[in-house]
C-alpha cells in the first residue's frame, strides 16, 4: 500500500526544469538498515557503487522503503531478496546505471522518485529509459526492468499504469545489449496494476492501451500522476540481473526528469594525525640513513 503525503488537490502544473540530463550519484541513495516485518536491509557503499538488498520473505509487509521525499530517486519496496542500487556493474553513458537484481518469485527491487505536486496526465509530451537484460538472467525470457506512473484518479490513489519492453510488440527481452522502449500520449502501450483504472494486468480484453486511451477510458475522472518508478521482481521466478539508465520523463510546462545514473569516485582517505607523525619520523629516519652513508663513501673515496 502507498501513502502519499500531499494534500487532496487538483492536479497543478509545475514550471518546466531543465532538459539537460540530471546527474543521479550513489551517495544520493538513502542508508537503509534495519527491518520492516521479516525483511532485514542492509546498505553498503564501496568503489563499485551503493547497493541495498532486504533478504526475507516475500509480500509488502517484509519490503524496506526509504523515506518519504520529493524530487530524489530513493529505495522503494525492496524484498525477498531483492537488490537494487547505483553501481558500475552495467555501465551506460558514463560509469554506472542504476542496478536490479531478484533471486526468486519473492524479490521485489524498486526506485522510486516523487514529484513535488501532482501534474495532470494529460500534459504528458514524452517518457523513455533504457534497459539491460543480463545473459545470466534465468527467469522468464520476456521479463526486464519496467516504468511505471503512480497515478491518482480524483485525487484517490489508482495504481501505476506500466510501460513495459514486452508489451510494444510482445517479444522477448533482448539480452546483452542496451534497449531504449519509449512512448508519447498516443503511442507506446502500458498496462494497468489496479481495477480503478480498468482491465488490469494486461488482460486481453483491452488491458493494454496508450496513454490517450487510458485517459479516454477514464474520460469522466480526473487523472494525475504522482510518482515515477523503474523497478523489478514481484512474481518473477527463477533469478534477474540488470539495469536502467536515461530515464526521461516530459510534460507540456514542465516538470522535466532527465536522470542519468552514476558513481562517484571515491576520494583518497585523509591521513590520521598519528599517521601523519609516523611519516614524519620515517622521513626524517630515512634522510639521516641517507646522510650517514653519503659520509661513509667520502670518507672511503680520500683514504
Amino acid at each position: 500500500m502507498k501513502t502519499y503525503l500531499w494534500a487532496a488537490a487538483a492536479a497543478t502544473v509545475l514550471v518546466g526544469s531543465a532538459a539537460t540530463a540530471q546527474t543521479v550519484s550513489n551517495t544520493s541513495l538513502q542508508n537503509l538498515n534495519g527491518t520492516n516485518g521479516a525483511g532485514v536491509a542492509t546498505t553498503t557503499t564501496t568503489p563499485t557503487g551503493t547497493r541495498t538488498t532486504v533478504v526475507g520473505p516475500g509480500g509488502g509487509a517484509n519490503r524496506v522503503s526509504g523515506a518519504f521525499t520529493t524530487n530524489q530517486w530513493y529505495q522503494n519496496n525492496v524484498g525477498g531478496g531483492g537488490t537494487v542500487g547505483i553501481t558500475t556493474d552495467y555501465s551506460r553513458n558514463g560509469n554506472g546505471s542504476a542496478f536490479f537484481s531478484t533471486t526468486s518469485a519473492d524479490s521485489k527491487a524498486d526506485l522510486q522518485y516523487y514529484l513535488s505536486s501532482p501534474i495532470a496526465l494529460s500534459s504528458l509530451s514524452s517518457v523513455s529509459f533504457d534497459f539491460y537484460r543480463d545473459p545470466a538472467s534465468t527467469t522468464t525470457a520476456l521479463f526486464s526492468p519496467v516504468f511505471r506512473f503512480d497515478i491518482y484518479k480524483n485525487c484517490g490513489f489508482a495504481g501505476a499504469l506500466v510501460l513495459e519492453n514486452y508489451y510494444q510488440a510482445n517479444q522477448n527481452a533482448p539480452v546483452g545489449t542496451w534497449t531504449t522502449v519509449s512512448a508519447t500520449l498516443g503511442t507506446g502501450q502500458f498496462w494497468a496494476t489496479n481495477a480503478a483504472l480498468g482491465p488490469t494486468f494486461a488482460d486481453a480484453n483491452g488491458g493494454v492501451k496508450t496513454m490517450a486511451e487510458w485517459i479516454a477510458a477514464n474520460s469522466t475522472a480526473n487523472l494525475s500522476v504522482v510518482g515515477l518508478e523503474i523497478g523489478v521482481g514481484s512474481g518473477w521466478t527463477g533469478t534477474f540481473s540488470g539495469a536502467v539508465d536515461n530515464v526521461r520523463v516530459a510534460f507540456a510546462n514542465g516538470p522535466n526528469v532527465n536522470a542519468n545514473f552514476e558513481v562517484a569516485a571515491v576520494a583518497a582517505a585523509v591521513p590520521e594525525p598519528a599517521s601523519w607523525a609516523m611519516m614524519i619520523v620515517g622521513f626524517g629516519v630515512v634522510g639521516f640513513a641517507l646522510r650517514r652513508r653519503a659520509k661513509v663513501q667520502t670518507a672511503v673515496r680520500f683514504a
